[in-house]
């Protein structure tokens, strides 16, 4: 049982910093980051806390790994920092909650298992300086989180299929919007559970609405027409 608990910890150590991690690097490569489902990992996340808590808790568990002792001891900030992107990611009071709940929960184990003192001293401080900004954070992702709605109203591939250009509804509510126009290489991975593409090129960017009557059309692959105007993609 203690073998299992410590593989968990593991799991929620990788799980925890795979989404900032993800995204971080892959940007540095001039590519984008995207989990499959935010909401599916948040819960996850949040599961696999609970369950660790819940198993030491009935086992009585010492943990003896010095290696677990560290990345315990420094999961506190990762687990809110990865809070910080799901939050701005997604919205949904579930998914705030469940990473909230993941975050108490590191916090619990870092107090109880970090190694050394004197790291988890400084990560434990350096947390609660991070609480109230992302308790800020989340207030703000319920207020306002669900004002602004992008809607993707056409997709046109290029004649080679190598590029595809997206026609995005972008609404903000009672600040208007606009309409965006995006085109992405066909040159992503795609490993099940999330996958990484280049950062798609917005060539456009127009009215509210002007989707609407918008003529889009490929000349070839390195040139997209939009209402008789002709835009080179990179």
């Amino acid at each position: 049982m203690k073998k299992a608990i410590s593989i968990l910890m593991c799991l929620l150590f990788s799980l925890t910093i795979l989404y900032p991690a993800g995204v971080i690097i892959t940007a540095c490569f001039g590519y984008s980051f995207e989990l499959i489902s935010v909401s599916a990992f948040a819960i996850a996340i949040a599961a696999t806390s609970v369950c660790i808590i819940v198993l030491d808790l009935i086992c009585k568990n010492t943990l003896e790994n010095n290696t677990i002792r560290i990345l315990l001891a420094i999961i506190t900030p990762f687990s809110l920092i990865n809070a910080v992107f799901y939050i701005f990611e997604c919205s949904q009071i579930w998914v705030i909650a469940s990473v909230l709940l993941s975050a108490g929960c590191c916090c619990y184990l870092t107090v109880k298992y970090g190694k050394p003192l004197a790291l988890k001293v400084v990560t434990l401080v350096l947390s609660a300086l991070m609480i109230l900004p992302i308790c800020f954070f989340s207030f703000i992702a319920l207020i306002f989180g669900n004002i602004g709605q992008n809607t993707v109203v056409q997709t046109v591939e290029s004649p080679s299929e190598k590029y595809y250009a997206q026609v995005i509804d972008s609404d903000q509510g009672a600040l208007g919007g606009d309409t965006l126009v995006d085109v992405y290489k066909k040159s992503g991975i795609n490993l099940i559970l999330f996958k990484i593409e280049k950062k798609p090129q917005r060539v456009y960017w127009g009215e509210w609405g002007e989707f609407n009557n918008m003529q889009i059309h490929w000349k070839d692959d390195n040139c997209l027409v939009i209402n008789s105007a002709e835009y080179e993609i990179e």
